[in-house]
């Protein structure tokens, strides 16, 4: 199931052994889990307004962490460009490559822009109440597009430090930990107010 990546390419393994690794992989699962409960809080809200947006949002966060997380192990884009640069070398065309490189990176850039507008138009009316989850998102398509780029100079963008801290490290955990507080926001919220609303009745009451 998982895979590394090693001199002769991608071979079947763990992609990032390392605590690093290992701590990225729990924190993509557990922001998914907690994202599946915003689905869950958001379905009552749902049947009051019939606005189905914020639910498909945190259920596509939810299986888009998900799937990250495997990732992280799984290492498909190394398998990807692994696989592209040997059709390139065997057909004739990798000293030509960049071109392609570029179109590709257009493509994928278009794409994460498709989804990014998805979860703009899904939180559409509950904007406020979504907007730290989706500025991590923001955040973790960003570092998906720029590592899935592999060119030199992001490369090097990715492994450079801040702090002390590689760029790479701090646009994915950045990322997640944005739409995991999100996500902690939006459970609590209901809560509040239902709180409030208990008070204010018990208040009538008496």
């Amino acid at each position: 199931m998982f895979a590394m990546t090693t001199t002769e390419g991608w071979q079947p393994g763990i992609g990032d052994p390392t605590f690093k690794g290992w701590f990225t992989v729990f924190a993509y699962l557990a922001t998914s889990v907690l994202c599946w409960k915003s689905a869950r809080v958001a379905l009552p809200r749902w049947k009051q307004t019939g606005n189905t947006g914020p639910v498909l949002f945190w259920i596509l966060f939810s299986a888009l962490l998900l799937l990250l997380g495997i990732n992280k192990q799984l290492d498909l884009q190394t398998w990807f460009t692994s696989f592209g640069r040997d059709v390139a070398r065997e057909q004739g065309w990798y000293e030509q490559r960049h071109p392609v490189q570029i179109i590709f990176i257009v493509l994928l850039t278009l794409g994460g822009l498709a989804v990014l507008g998805l979860f703009i138009r899904l939180t559409r009316g509950a904007i406020r109440e979504c907007r730290v989850a989706l500025l991590g998102g923001i955040f973790l398509i960003s570092f998906v597009v720029m590592r899935a780029a592999s060119f030199h100079h992001v490369d090097n963008l990715l492994v450079m430090r801040l702090a002390g801290v590689k760029m790479n490290w701090l646009f994915e955990l950045g990322g997640i930990f944005c739409i995991a507080w999100g996500a902690i926001r939006y459970i609590r919220q209901p809560a509040r107010n239902v709180t409030f609303s208990s008070a204010g009745k018990s208040a009538q009451r008496v």
